[in-house]
């Protein structure tokens, strides 16, 4: 007697988990709340939040399904991986706009971390508008003891998201894993305040940290007056002026690089704490993300720098790669 009535226990259990996680996904998908203020109705952490969600999707309890029409894009990708020689290419298709695009790339980005991903990786992070918005769509639980680094100081206000602190936490938080910060502003007002701030231990801790990275996941920057650096007004328009006169056609991770992917030695790189070029390209696996007309020319440049070795595009930055020279 006593065996069933622990046997129905277990059953009712788990019944009511499954209608806590129903619950936390109506109040997010149905009703638009956002995760902090489930996490303060229902009194508890954001991280939690998160994860139930995460889980929820898992068992099933959330299926989206999303109508996109369905395109073979693998003869435009091989095109690409053997046009650049990089490891793999990753196509999505032209959608209605760009946040649209990015959660296409969610998808197959989750699947790549499966793959490359073991337990105990250290994944190194950039910073940007378009890395923030894919942390939203990350959703990997099954790997353990996931380490997170920023590969550069602070760009952008911490409370924007934008911020390389912001966007490692959030990738931790979707992976299961644990983030790192890294207290010190990518750009410093002189050369001598980059060097105490780079003799500091936390700074020490990380850039010696970012030895450890297997996988990085970063963004590329134009020199546009509509670029994000611009916004987080670490440069004026007068900087992009003088780096276009030497040049140099946008960034990687803070390196500046001309069309063929070569850095550009120039006055602002003494002042910038970040993890330096050679050790960028002895990471592993360097997943780039970038698509749209203003994106292509650094795009172009970062392939033929092998700057990065994993690409994620959409289908018509794609094409103009292809045919580009």
């Amino acid at each position: 007697m006593c065996i069933i009535i622990k046997y129905i226990k277990i059953i009712m259990t788990d019944l009511e988990r499954k209608r806590f996680l129903a619950k936390i996904a109506r109040l997010y998908y149905l009703e638009g709340l956002t995760q902090q203020t489930i996490a303060n109705k229902l009194n508890i952490s954001r991280t939690k939040v998160s994860r139930y969600l995460t889980r929820a999707k898992k068992e099933k309890i959330v299926e989206i399904h999303i109508s996109y029409p369905l395109e073979d894009f693998s003869s435009m990708e091989y095109q690409i991986e053997n046009k650049y020689g990089i490891r793999e290419c990753i196509i999505v298709d032209d959608l209605e706009n760009d946040e649209a695009i990015i959660m296409s790339m969610g998808d197959r980005l989750n699947d790549i971390f499966e793959r490359i991903l073991g337990d105990g990786s250290y994944i190194g992070i950039g910073w940007g508008h378009s890395l923030r918005e894919l942390s939203k769509y990350i959703n990997i639980m099954d790997k353990n003891d996931i380490k997170v680094v920023p590969m550069i100081g602070g760009l952008g206000k911490t409370g924007t998201g934008v911020h390389t602190n912001s966007v490692a936490k959030s990738i931790a938080d979707r992976v299961g894993g644990i983030s790192y910060m890294i207290h010190s502003p990518a750009v410093m007002d002189s050369r001598k305040v980059k060097e105490i701030i780079e003799k500091d231990s936390n700074v020490k801790e990380i850039m010696d940290m970012s030895g450890k990275i297997d996988t990085a996941l970063i963004g590329m920057s134009d020199l546009g007056h509509d670029s994000t650096l611009i916004k987080t007004g670490s440069f004026m328009s007068e900087d992009f002026e003088y780096l276009k006169g030497l040049g140099v056609v946008g960034d990687v991770n803070l390196i500046f690089i001309d069309s063929e992917g070569r850095h550009v030695p120039n006055r602002i790189d003494e002042r910038i704490v970040r993890i330096p070029l050679e050790r960028l390209k002895q990471i592993k696996n360097v997943i780039g993300v970038a698509f749209g007309k203003r994106k292509l020319e650094i795009l172009l440049a970062a392939l033929r720098g092998q700057l990065i070795n994993i690409l994620f595009t959409d289908k018509k930055t794609a094409k103009d790669m292809i045919k580009a020279e």
